[in-house]
């Protein structure tokens, strides 16, 4: 049996964030309670959901894993009591490469049998992720992701692999892409300049 060694950064930042996870929601509770539909509340809301959705986003990512066999399962904040995975429901892994606050690390894609990714795996979080990946006993696939599909694993999670490769809908995917982060960037700049204005 193959059990993963959380290295010290993410048990750090894991236990740390609960602070501020606890604090939203104690915050959202209060300002519900009072809330009258006035814009400001609602921003402040929105600004703390969107907080709320990152740093559950990053805590799922910490898993506690064992793999014996064909057999993975993880435990994390999201699954406390755990789930299984069975290789066999599964067609091969691939492995790209992401880039953080902390640098550039590996991540493996487990690959389902609709071709999607479906179990994402933070070189990030891990001392011994190189042998908790060769004990995923799964066949490797070859797979360079386009600008789109990285974008896409990197805030969804989710493609489909495949070799359809069309430039077209590749530009148009990419500008989507682009304008979905500098729409997103720009709410939250927006919500911040108000909050700053009417706190301070």
């Amino acid at each position: 049996m193959i059990k993963s060694r959380l290295s010290g950064n993410s048990i750090f930042w894991g236990i740390f964030m609960f602070i501020p996870l606890f604090s939203f929601i104690f915050f959202s509770i209060k300002i519900l309670k009072k809330y009258s539909g006035e814009i400001g509340g609602t921003l402040i809301l929105l600004l703390f959901a969107f907080l709320f959705y990152f740093l559950m986003n990053f805590l799922k990512h910490i898993k506690i894993i064992k793999i014996n066999k064909n057999k993975l399962k993880y435990y994390s904040f999201i699954r406390p009591f755990g789930k299984t995975l069975n290789m066999e429901d599964f067609i091969g892994k691939i492995t790209i490469t992401e880039s953080g606050t902390r640098g550039s690390y590996n991540v493996v894609y487990l690959i389902d049998k609709q071709n999607k990714t479906s179990f994402k795996l933070m070189g990030l979080h891990y001392n011994n992720f190189e042998e908790i990946n060769n004990a995923i006993n799964l066949k490797k696939i070859n797979f360079s992701p386009t600008a789109s599909q990285y974008f896409k694993l990197l805030f969804f999670e989710k493609i489909i692999v495949k070799n359809d490769k069309s430039s077209n809908n590749e530009v148009i995917n990419i500008i989507l892409e682009v304008f979905k982060i500098i729409s997103t960037i720009g709410i939250i700049l927006v919500i911040l300049g108000f909050l700053i204005k009417k706190f301070l």
